[in-house]
């Protein structure tokens, strides 16, 4: 297979921040999953060049008028479909797609044009590819079932049991996590994440909130950028964890990660974050007024929902998202 003469063009937009979203870690898991089948050319727009033009989306539209490369396979996401990608001049094509919902925007207006476009061309692809079956079913609606494929995001399962803390009181200190706390984790400090409903509905005098990775707002929260390792290491002495998106999130790697870590997690059912609570055994919350109730149960279910919520999400391997993507890939460029 390594022999194979198929050039694959893989095309997404460049991290802008050391701090990877879910979404580019995934398409970097991706990039390695198939170089063994096809020979790979990552080709990631720039958010930032040419600085001359103002906004992100306008970028990355000169860059697809002006930088693409050829090749026989494109892989891409809707984004750069909606900004000039000439699709036409690759004989396969896979669209991955992580969500849709213009409330994970600043431009929803925008954001809308660019999902109305998408849902209107997806039979312009060989494959489309969603990473949970919430958007299987939205997406079946607009293109035959059998084009979509379902390919959860993958995790380093061993990483969680290697850092997990040995004794928690001691790495509490050592991280300076209040002893007499109930302490929380809240994912991104992304406003669209909600972590400032978390903040707002559990009182600080019993409950400890921190958030890690990006930040894009400050709400005085306990905000930490850590290694992977001090990371896991972090969630595994947190006693719950709750996530109150603002839209449908894609799956919710963060919420993933500390089910892995054995936290037992509450939130809202949007999107693939409601497909993942379901499937770990975990509490979807109805409202943020039942929220308080919501981690009350969880943290007197703990043990429960920490072993339910490991044994599901360890099912999510880099092993299995390797072997999906590459077997995938084949059956689209014909190698199978």
């Amino acid at each position: 297979m390594a022999s194979t003469k198929i050039k694959c063009v893989p095309r997404f937009a460049a991290p802008t921040s050391d701090i990877p979203t879910g979404a580019q870690a995934y398409e970097r898991m991706l990039i390695e999953a198939i170089s063994p089948d096809v020979d790979v050319q990552p080709a990631l727009c720039d958010p930032r060049k040419p600085r001359w033009l103002r906004f992100k989306k306008l970028r990355f539209l000169w860059q697809n008028k002006t930088g693409l490369p050829q090749g026989d396979l494109l892989i891409t996401d809707s984004t750069q479909f909606f900004c000039g990608l000439n699709i036409d001049r690759f004989a396969r094509r896979i669209l991955l797609v992580h969500h849709v919902d213009s409330r994970d925007t600043p431009n929803r207006f925008l954001q809308d044009r660019i999902d109305a476009h998408t849902l209107r061309h997806l039979c312009r692809f060989d494959r489309v590819v969603v990473v949970a079956d919430f958007w299987r079913t939205l997406f079946s609606e607009h293109m035959p079932d059998e084009r979509i494929s379902v390919i959860h995001s993958g995790y380093d399962v061993e990483a969680s049991n290697r850092c997990a803390a040995k004794d928690r009181d001691a790495v509490r200190k050592e991280l300076e996590l209040p002893l007499d706390k109930i302490v929380v984790f809240a994912g991104q400090a992304c406003f669209n994440k909600g972590f400032t409903s978390v903040l707002e509905r559990l009182p600080k005098d019993r409950f400890h909130v921190f958030t890690t990775g990006r930040k894009d707002f400050e709400a005085g929260q306990d905000h930490r950028e850590l290694s992977e390792e001090n990371y896991l290491k972090l969630l595994s002495v947190a006693d719950v964890a709750a996530f109150l998106p603002r839209f449908n999130e894609g799956w919710t790697r963060a919420a993933h990660e500390a089910l892995l870590c054995r936290v037992p997690v509450v939130g809202f059912d949007r999107g693939g974050l409601g497909d993942l609570l379901r499937g770990a055994g975990q509490i979807v919350c109805e409202g943020e007024d039942a929220f308080l109730a919501c981690v009350e149960e969880a943290l007197s279910r703990r043990e429960e929902l920490a072993q339910v919520g490991r044994a599901f999400a360890e099912s999510f391997t880099v092993d299995r998202f390797t072997e999906e993507w590459r077997s995938l890939t084949r059956g689209v460029c014909g190698l199978a």
